[in-house]
């Protein structure tokens, strides 16, 4: 029974990625492309006046899949904790930064709902809402940073015989931590590749937080597998 709800949530963590790129990125088309900081405040309210149906219904499957992020951090906690010297600080730290994330995103869509909620409720006034979502969701990137940091610092310190997870996923874990910094920069920069539609502080970002759920989730399940045919008679 352990080892499927370890299934589960490793699964989780790809129901929430999935949501939030169906919900998110592809109904509400938040992201394709993001607005741009420099938009106009009569540019912006028309998008939430021509969208606002589709951007309410892609975060509501959003908000739904939210928290399947949650099981997912406590599988890798799991996980972590079988580690050689057992990691159970790094394992608490990563899974309080999964919480940490999950509220983060749940900020964001939550304000991107508001605005889209009423549109017509004034230029600046819905400006104002937008710039909040976006800072709120792209700016505190070092719940996910840390998320990453200390799973790569537990695998590569993992020195059993047959580690939980390969070695080369801590390099991966800490590329990943290196390329979601440029998010700090979204609060300094209107434009360019730091700006929150920005090819560092969003785009790169972004996809290296979808592959590295991706891969962990693989990861876990695999993990998962080998010890459940270690325990089978």
């Amino acid at each position: 029974m352990r080892n499927a709800a370890d299934i589960f949530g490793a699964i989780s963590g790809l129901i929430f990625a999935g949501g939030l790129l169906l919900g998110w990125g592809l109904i509400s088309a938040t992201i394709l492309p993001p607005l741009s900081p420099n938009s106009s405040p009569e540019a912006v309210t028309q998008f939430y006046q021509d969208g606002s149906s589709r951007i309410q219904f892609g975060m509501m499957i959003t908000m739904a899949t939210l928290a399947f992020l949650v099981p997912f951090g406590s599988a890798l906690a799991t996980q972590m904790r079988r580690m050689a010297d057992g990691h159970a600080t790094l394992a608490n730290a990563q899974f309080g930064c999964t919480v940490l994330t999950a509220g983060v995103v749940t900020m964001g869509m939550t304000l991107w709902s508001i605005t889209s909620f009423r549109p017509d409720r004034g230029v600046e006034l819905t400006y104002l809402l937008n710039d909040m979502a976006w800072i709120a969701f792209t700016l505190p990137v070092s719940g996910i940073m840390l998320m990453m940091f200390v799973t790569g610092l537990a695998i590569i310190t993992d020195k059993s015989p047959e580690p939980i997870f390969p070695r080369w996923s801590a390099y991966f874990c800490f590329w990943g931590a290196t390329l979601t910094a440029p998010g700090f920069g979204v609060v300094l920069f209107k434009s360019g590749p730091f700006a929150w539609n920005g090819l560092f502080a969003f785009w790169i970002a972004l996809a290296i937080a979808f592959a590295w759920i991706i891969v962990i989730a693989t990861l876990i399940i695999r993990a998962v597998r080998i010890q459940t045919a270690r325990q089978s008679p």
